[in-house]
């Protein structure tokens, strides 16, 4: 009686100790399974916002922008979630022989390669403004001041 008593309880044991097992099986899955869709999501959105600011580089330096230039400029991190990205800021003094226009069919181009979208507003002070966007996340703003006109002429 007493060994079919210990074969009852060690059928429990193991039956116990396989549920045990299962569930921690489980668990670890759901844990990889999370951090495999939170974590590309991150690095993608961190791609995406170093590959844009330097395509946007690239093409101010090949239209004439050098470092005086660029009145001001910032990078604020921002978070939504489990999404981390970075927003580019920068207002740029255009010289009296350019104009915001000349650097849209490049911009374009840039948001084009990059699977975003390009805005553009026309402000009442004269500059423009770009935006560079996805749903919900704006990447990058560069606002164009026009060089204040001479009132001799």
């Amino acid at each position: 009686m007493g060994s079919v008593r210990r074969n009852i309880v060690s059928y429990k044991v193991r039956k116990e100790s396989i549920c045990v097992k299962i569930y921690v099986i489980i668990l670890f899955f759901c844990g990889i399974g999370i951090w495999f869709f939170v974590q590309p999501a991150n690095n993608q959105n961190i791609y995406t916002t170093a590959t844009l600011n330097k395509k946007i580089e690239i093409v101010l330096v090949e239209n004439g922008i050098v470092k005086n230039d660029i009145l001001s400029q910032s990078i604020k991190e921002k978070n939504k979630r489990t999404t981390i990205w970075s927003e580019f800021y920068k207002t740029i003094k255009l010289k009296s022989s350019k104009i915001a226009r000349a650097f849209e069919k490049s911009f374009r181009g840039v948001a084009s390669s990059m699977k975003i979208g390009l805005s553009r507003m026309d402000n009442a002070d004269g500059s423009a403004t770009y935006k560079f966007y996805s749903p919900g996340k704006n990447y990058s703003k560069i606002i164009f001041v026009s060089p204040k006109k001479s009132s001799k002429g």
